[in-house]
């Protein structure tokens, strides 16, 4: 915990900051006990009331209700611990995550990046106006963080190309400036990097056992490294080491929108009669056709609509109507790939591309650390690219420059989650260079005198000028005097930048996390006008393919019930239980026969008529329906089953709204008993709120 007298010389230094002074936290912590006694009172009263409730529901009730308390995000940060926000930006969904982290902690070779997540969220992308409303939606709603507490750091990975910390992104083309985002979310420090960058920082968490090595060359220390991946699209980047700290810094790359060049031996033509046939299709017969149009997922789609073309009587017809159903899944051509069919010709054409555009770009950057093969193409291929031998033969095909090659290490990535854990990395590396930073802003701004360190004169001087806000003249030099004991650790009268950044870890992250210090107002960046939407790079189109567009609308579903939920404190009278037991939810398309398919949860008619759960992971309580909404909501029974697991169903399902549709959700009650009580409840609820509804008609 930071003394009183470093938090009084705090918020002296930076008057923008409202800290937490002692004064503050105790009459806080008074405030919050004297609720808490207020609700536990009101708890006691509620739980007398119930009806239709066994001794055993009653004492169930208590249990779940304790657990609503919503956890402090903040809690356990400790000295030195920041709120670090990391995301995902593709094209149709938004992956957030907050973690607590320690900015001393180190970062660990072949690891994953310091600290503990708080949450992680997705988002339909398409459900929100901008991505800084997902942030806000995200950070003050769903992580619940108070509104004087933000992140220190935030690093956005997008899909997209970034120009002084600016893109357009998404299929929506929102514009993102990150510069902007600081301001209005009050956040220390926002990078946007690209998306396959933040691939290029995971690299830099992989364990020995997440690769796959394709040649038995070592990587060599603080050697260049370079990530390449197939997906939907073609991702490229690089990270060099810094001479003096062996940290690296990824560097992105579009040399995958560099032109395609077709390989064959002697007078073999097909590739490029290949590329012919994609400047007709793609550049209405002009000059180029870029290599990502070949080495990607949407490529193996172009390269087997090629050899359709060139070779009609080879076609399965099968196979060809279930392309033309669904022309943008190359998952489809691979699973067909049997031997001599145009499927198998069409990997052999796309692993020979990819094997020779990674030779190509080793050829460029030169990764003596190493070249990374990822990408969802690339995992999903990756039996094919290990035993078939069209890759690793392109890839040693450069000529005299072959020997270059030998000596670059290859592997292809197991994991799956590395832009997530590339944007961590890179945001727990922006932490730790952004408060030292920020910290020697602040000791620059002290150090009147110039000479690198502070004297007790420079810091009696700061609570000269604070005056009677911290009391009495002998008191403001005693808190002078405590302070510069706190800092000066070898008792020379003295206090350096390194004994400052001692103290400056002790500083809680709420109390500088709006601080001015924070931002460099002479950062030339941010002094420039931020660009025209024409000026930036127009976004690539993702998230078209029928995965995507699947993984999308059950992303979209998956939001539009929890926005429905609202979060409710049950201990006010009017969402306290007025009927109560355990329910089994059936999860959402389910098997019933499966224990798995079922939650179970207490759920309750309150007394203003809505009806409430209680999410266990959420640790919250919820409304499920309205009390408004119970008179237009729909419920029946379903028929027993043999093959579900519980009995005693019924169904409801609330009424639509203007932008959320109706979702039935199955239920099972414990018992025939417990079922015909929800029956009654539900009738009684639903006439008394249309009465409720019709008396207001009435009285306008």
């Amino acid at each position: 915990m930071a003394s009183s007298a470093w938090r009084c010389f705090w918020r002296l230094a930076d008057p923008s900051c409202r800290g937490l002074g002692l004064v503050a936290s105790t009459l806080a912590a008074q405030r919050v006990g004297e609720e808490w006694n207020v609700r536990r009172s009101s708890r006691c009263q509620t739980m007398a009331v119930q009806r239709h409730i066994s001794r055993a529901e009653h004492e169930d009730r208590r249990d779940h209700l304790v657990g609503t308390r919503r956890e402090n995000p903040l809690e356990g940060v400790g000295p030195g611990g920041k709120l670090v926000l990391s995301a995902d930006c593709g094209g149709t969904t938004t992956r957030l995550m907050l973690y607590k982290v320690n900015w001393t902690d180190p970062v660990e070779k072949k690891q994953k990046a310091p600290g503990m997540l708080i949450r992680e969220e997705k988002y339909p992308n398409i459900a929100f106006k901008s991505l800084q409303d997902i942030i806000k939606t995200f950070l003050f709603q769903d992580c619940a963080l108070p509104e004087d507490a933000h992140p220190t750091v935030a690093v956005l990975a997008v899909a997209g190309v970034i120009l002084n910390n600016q893109c357009r992104f998404t299929n929506l083309d929102w514009k993102v400036n990150g510069y902007e985002l600081e301001h209005d979310l009050k956040i220390g420090k926002v990078e946007l990097i690209n998306d396959f960058v933040a691939q290029g920082y995971g690299m830099l968490t992989l364990g020995d056992d997440e690769v796959t090595r394709l040649n038995d060359v070592e990587p060599e220390e603080h050697g260049t490294i370079a990530c390449v991946g197939a997906g939907t699209g073609l991702g490229q980047c690089f990270l060099v080491a810094d001479k003096k700290t062996g940290e690296y810094r990824c560097f992105p790359s579009e040399g995958q929108h560099g032109e395609f060049g077709p390989r064959g031996a002697g007078s073999d033509e097909l590739k490029l009669e290949l590329l012919k046939y994609l400047k007709i299709k793609f550049s209405n017969a002009g000059n180029r056709i870029s290599t990502e149009r070949v080495v990607s997922g949407t490529g193996i789609c172009n390269i087997y609509e090629f050899l359709a073309y060139k070779h009609p009587h080879e076609v399965d017809e099968e196979v060809h109507a279930l392309h033309n159903e669904r022309p943008k899944d190359a998952g489809l051509i691979a699973m067909n790939a049997t031997p001599g069919s145009l499927c198998e010709r069409t990997l052999k054409i796309f692993s020979d591309a990819y094997g020779a555009q990674c030779a190509t770009f080793a050829l460029y950057v030169q990764p003596f650390g190493g070249i990374y093969i990822t990408g969802g193409v690339t995992k999903k291929m990756r039996e094919w690219l290990l035993t078939e031998g069209s890759f690793m033969k392109a890839y040693y095909d450069k000529g005299r420059l072959t020997p270059v090659l030998h000596r670059v290490p290859l592997m292809i990535v197991n994991s799956d989650d590395m832009g997530q854990r590339g944007a961590h990395l890179r945001a727990v590396m922006l932490l730790k260079s952004e408060v030292e930073l920020q910290a020697r802003r602040l000791f620059d701004a002290l150090d009147v005198n110039n000479d690198g360190v502070l004297f007790l004169s420079e810091l009696e001087g700061l609570f000269e000028m604070a005056g009677q806000r911290v009391g009495r003249r002998r008191h403001r030099l005693e808190m002078a005097q405590r302070l510069m004991e706190e800092l000066d650790s070898d008792k020379n009268g003295a206090v350096s930048f390194a004994e400052f950044m001692k103290g400056y870890n002790q500083l809680p992250t709420r109390m500088v996390s709006e601080s001015a210090f924070l931002h460099d107002p002479n950062d030339p960046h941010k002094q420039a006008a931020p660009m025209e939407m024409q000026e930036l790079v127009s976004p690539p189109d993702r998230g078209n393919d029928p995965d995507s567009q699947a993984a999308l609308a059950e992303e979209l579903r998956k939001f539009q019930s929890k926005e429905r939920r609202k979060a409710i404190d049950p201990f006010q009278d009017s969402h306290a239980p007025l009927f109560q037991t355990r329910l089994y939810k059936r999860l959402y398309d389910k098997d019933p026969g499966k224990e798995e398919s079922w939650l179970h949860r207490v759920y309750w008619v309150s007394n203003s008529g809505g009806i409430n759960y209680h999410s266990v992971t959420e640790g919250k309580a919820l409304q499920y329906i309205s009390p408004d909404s119970v008179a237009d909501m729909n419920f029946y029974k379903v028929k027993d089953d043999e093959k579900s697991c519980y009995q005693h169903r019924f169904v409801m399902e609330p009424p639509p709204d203007e932008e959320i549709p109706s979702q039935s959700t199955e239920f099972a009650a414990p018992s025939a008993d417990i079922l015909e009580l929800w029956m009654i409840e539900l009738r009684a609820q639903k006439k008394k709120a249309q009465e409720r509804r019709k008396a207001r008609t009435d009285a306008q």
